[in-house]
């Protein structure tokens, strides 16, 4: 009987084993699909990108080597400034959406109960829609007799003609209005997640308003500030279609001449070392924004 208990346990586990060691076989394969995905249409990309900036042109095509002149050229002149400009746009404008977003979360979060998903949908509506559509409406409420030049000489805050189209300050505003929705989103999720007795509790001992929301409220959003950050930041920096329709030829960033490089002048290696800083521009970014949730678990704990 002791045989034969044991041989039916050895069958019954190694059954057992068999069929855990399926699934997990079924798992991997699983997750092969998109890391295959990856590898295919984004590092193997990314990877000739940066072949590519230490090659040097030819008429149409790229002559493989090792040479730092296209970085120097990306990061003078011109080519210099522009990128510049574009971090100080990008930096700036997803502060300035950070700085709006935050209040209208907050009040989404803490002021409203049965009208919140109509809220949510009221302001991711017009986000979802025609981004060329979108930027075109703004491109006519800011063109000369538009209206916002008739509102603004109907409050005197302005006479004459506006001229902000084709200027910096276009491109600015362009980039805060088509990027604020989404910056919305991430805060509302986190500030409402907060618990309740946790901002009573700050207010039972003293503490506050100002001081409940400065030491409790904000460090516990900050997932969904780097979240922000990261959803406005990033794409601002290879922003093309807002430069071209609000700035012409006053507000290139480098996704315009990024682009320019590749489908006009084709000198891919050029273009290559202007995305590879771009690039790095975005990893500075997504480590500041690690540094800022470091220890954000033992917060919450």
């Amino acid at each position: 009987m002791v045989a034969v208990e044991t041989i039916v346990g050895s069958r019954s586990s190694g059954g057992a084993s068999a069929g855990a060691v399926a699934p997990r076989t079924a798992d991997h394969l699983i997750a092969s699909i998109p890391t295959l995905w990856l590898a295919i249409f984004f590092l193997t990309p990314l990877a000739f990108t940066v072949i590519f900036s230490f090659g040097r042109s030819t008429f149409g095509g790229v002559e493989l080597g090792f040479t730092l002149d296209n970085y120097a050229t990306a990061l003078s002149g011109f080519y210099g400034a522009t990128f510049v400009r574009t971090v100080i746009f990008a930096a700036s404008a997803s502060a300035l959406c950070l700085a709006a977003a935050y209040p209208v979360a907050y009040f989404i979060a803490r002021h409203t109960t049965r009208r919140r998903t109509l809220a949510i949908l009221l302001i991711l509506i017009p986000y979802f829609s025609s981004f060329l559509i979108r930027v075109m409406a703004l491109h006519m409420l800011m063109s000369r007799g538009g209206a916002s030049e008739i509102v603004l000489n109907a409050l005197h805050l302005h006479a004459g003609p506006l001229d902000i189209l084709d200027t910096q300050t276009a491109v600015f505003i362009g980039m805060v209005y088509a990027y604020l929705p989404i910056a919305i989103v991430p805060l509302f999720v986190v500030l409402d997640r907060i618990p309740r007795p946790l901002i009573e509790a700050s207010r039972d001992l003293g503490a506050s308003p100002f001081k409940t929301f400065l030491f409790v409220t904000l460090p516990l959003s900050r997932p969904g500030i780097a979240t922000a950050v990261l959803l406005t930041a990033v794409p601002m920096l290879g922003e093309m279609v807002i430069p071209k329709l609000l700035g012409g030829s006053r507000g290139v960033l480098m996704g315009q001449a990024i682009a320019s490089q590749y489908l006009q002048s084709q000198n891919y290696p050029l273009g290559s070392a202007m995305a590879v800083l771009v690039l790095i521009a975005v990893a500075v970014i997504v480590l500041a924004l690690a540094r800022l949730t470091k220890g954000f678990d033992e917060v919450t704990a």
